[in-house]
């Protein structure tokens, strides 16, 4: 007699339907809001690179409509809305995952426990948003700051790559920071001690850290370019639903396996399989 696989993806699929209620209706919010936002926009800025259609001119404005928030313009309540949706759908997958685990059995929809750990969710959330754009802005403002060098494709080129050594690190910090949430609802840890328990059990393990530090701009740059070339058939919204769908929904999971692989006691999900 087998037992069920105890890996990330295994258990995500096991349990999709169980999950997928509360990350598909996330999932098409975001992906209108990334519609909105146009994020190959990002894809674009690298097609411009390569043709050198960068001037003096226009390379900060064309770095600012392409890397940032900016532009959503006077639409930016949309991506309020989806980060406080983001934010909710995380807490709810938490406690759902966290009971499942732990008990065996998976509520429906906690949100009571849910709110209780919304605001430390959305807080989270909200910092790894700004660091982003912040770090952004950061690289833009650099590229400003060297208008000296006189050739905008150069520039250009130097805020790209300071913008891809961001994405490494914010994967990086993701990869380290992964097992907060069950730290702090699980163990109720203060969310401070949690995040700082979690980079002390995950930076040991480089593979992972590293992992994410590199996956994460690779997977980007790969659904960004799939959505800048399915763009003008209109499918552009589509490949973002698909991929906030799995990735709302897969890293609770990762979040919790890791979190149990660690410091957690017996997965009570885990059941036998008579045959296989």
């Amino acid at each position: 007699m087998k037992y069920q696989s105890k890996s990330s993806a295994a258990y995500m699929f096991r349990n999709f339907f169980r999950l997928a209620y509360v990350s598909i209706p996330t999932a098409l919010i975001m992906a209108f809001a990334a519609y909105m936002y146009k994020p190959a926009m990002e894809a674009e800025l690298f097609v411009t690179l390569f043709r050198g259609e960068f001037t003096m001119d226009n390379y900060t404005t064309r770095l600012l409509d392409g890397l940032t928030l900016l532009r959503y313009g006077r639409y930016w309540w949309i991506f309020v809305i989806s980060v406080l949706i983001l934010a909710f759908a995380s807490a709810i997958l938490v406690v759902k995952i966290d009971r499942h685990m732990r008990t065996g059995q998976m509520p429906a929809l906690p949100m009571r426990r849910a709110f209780g750990i919304y605001p430390y969710m959305f807080l989270y959330v909200v910092c790894a948003v700004m660091s982003v754009e912040v770090g952004t802005l950061v690289a833009v403002g650099i590229s400003c700051l060297i208008r000296f060098v006189g050739n905008a494709t150069a520039i250009a080129a130097i805020a790209l790559g300071l913008t891809l050594a961001l994405r490494v690190l914010i994967g990086y910090l993701f990869g380290i920071l992964i097992i907060t949430f069950p730290l702090k609802y699980s163990e109720n840890y203060r969310f401070n001690r949690a995040m700082s328990y979690s980079a002390r059990l995950m930076f040991p393990k480089k593979r992972i850290s590293w992992g994410f530090a590199l996956l994460y701009p690779a997977l980007r740059a790969a659904v960004l370019g799939t959505a800048y070339v399915l763009q003008p058939y209109s499918l552009d919204a589509l490949v973002y639903a698909v991929t906030f769908m799995f990735a709302v929904t897969y890293i609770p999971c990762l979040a919790y396996k890791q979190y149990y692989d660690d410091v957690g006691g017996e997965r009570r999900d885990i059941g036998a399989i008579m045959f296989g």
